[in-house]
């Protein structure tokens, strides 16, 4: 049996094959490398970016609070149980005024913490409706736009632990979160 040997030039076909593709495994790991750590380097300023998108975000709720605040200092306010709703119209008007009740009304229990309060908008309630227990604790919160239920109610028992939460859109009940 005799053994054949390879002649020199298919010998350096055969390394240089083999050397090519070393080459390329090579080159292909380091593209990789690149690639992850130019990912890294963009998550990074992704999360700088995130950062500095959220504090700008923080900045503009502190504005919008103050705004908010100067502007309810000109909303009119009123004792609630001076209310009266029309029969015909159903909007509610401020005691014996003709013009539907634009503004805030509150009630106050004897101790002078909060019962209820309410805001109006062209005599419909428009707006946050809440009303609390004796004890100070939230009873039940609503929100409202033109008169209709348009958010999410929730009501809560004399200790503060969540009794119900449903969601209304323009009056119509959506979805029971809690029953």
């Amino acid at each position: 049996m005799s053994m054949r040997c390879g002649s020199v030039n298919e010998v350096r076909s055969t390394v240089l094959a083999a050397l090519s593709g070393f080459c390329l495994v090579a080159l292909l790991c380091s593209c990789f490398e690149e690639e992850e750590s130019e990912q890294a380097t963009r998550s990074e300023g992704n999360a700088l970016d995130r950062r500095e998108r959220i504090r700008q975000l923080e900045l503009d709720v502190e504005t919008l609070k103050w705004e908010n605040a100067r502007l309810f200092l000109k909303i009119r306010s009123v004792d609630g149980s001076s209310l009266v709703r029309d029969k015909l119209t159903g909007l509610w008007h401020f005691d014996v005024e003709r013009t539907p009740y634009t503004g805030r009304a509150t009630e106050n229990y004897s101790d002078g913490s909060p019962k209820a309060e309410a805001s109006f908008l062209k005599g419909k309630k428009d707006g946050v409706e809440r009303f609390w227990y004796a004890n100070g604790l939230l009873k039940e919160e609503s929100q409202w736009f033109d008169g209709l239920a348009n958010g999410i109610i929730r009501t809560w028992d004399k200790e503060g632990g969540l009794i119900r939460a449903v969601r209304y859109k323009k009056g119509e009940l959506i979805e029971v979160i809690r029953d």
